[in-house]
């Protein structure tokens, strides 16, 4: 499977470019659950994959750092494998603890965790060209064991995954 590192790179930072007039949402769009689509809110939804966001840049820069909890063994699993070459994802999935949202979430917490997660990706910029040499491999809870160009590629299409969830929940109201 080919990657194409600065379109992945490239594809997450206009993600963060999008969520910035999100943020500006009035609250009755921003922090209004849509049970028929999901149990969160956009405001839940943004604050879930701005945190994962994070952790997966962080991810791919411990993996080219060599870091010991990088295990050069194991690859996708079949989920992971379909992920990646399809590039899609829907569905439901439970997410791990340290990426659920609270049940509240401001626009103060969205604001840090998108600048947090921005600080994260221009950092990531500068691991580019490492990440086809990096050999080893961190797990994810549903896919297996990823390397960085995999952990990159996921970061990319979740993000959109839960842009397209997020205009599910607020439907004619993108955008106001």
């Amino acid at each position: 499977m080919d990657i194409d590192l600065q379109d992945e790179y490239r594809h997450i930072g206009h993600f963060f470019d999008d969520v910035e007039p999100m943020l500006e949402w009035p609250d009755a769009v921003l922090f209004q659950v849509n049970e028929e689509v999901s149990a969160w809110s956009p405001a839940q939804q943004l604050y879930h994959i701005l945190r994962a966001n994070g952790m997966m840049l962080k991810g791919i820069q411990l993996i080219c750092h060599g870091h010991r909890m990088a295990d050069n063994e194991g690859e996708p699993n079949d989920a992971g494998r379909h992920l990646l070459v399809h590039g899609f994802i829907r569905g439901k999935a439970k997410a791990p603890d340290a990426v659920v949202p609270p049940e509240t979430v401001s626009r103060e917490d969205l604001r840090d965790s998108l600048a947090r997660s921005r600080r994260k990706h221009a950092e990531t910029e500068a691991f580019l060209p490492q990440i086809p040499e990096a050999t080893g491999r961190l797990p994810h809870h549903l896919l297996g064991m990823l390397n960085a160009s995999e952990w990159l590629r996921l970061a990319r299409l979740h993000s959109e995954h839960h842009r397209a969830i997020i205009r599910d929940i607020v439907g004619e109201h993108v955008g106001k």
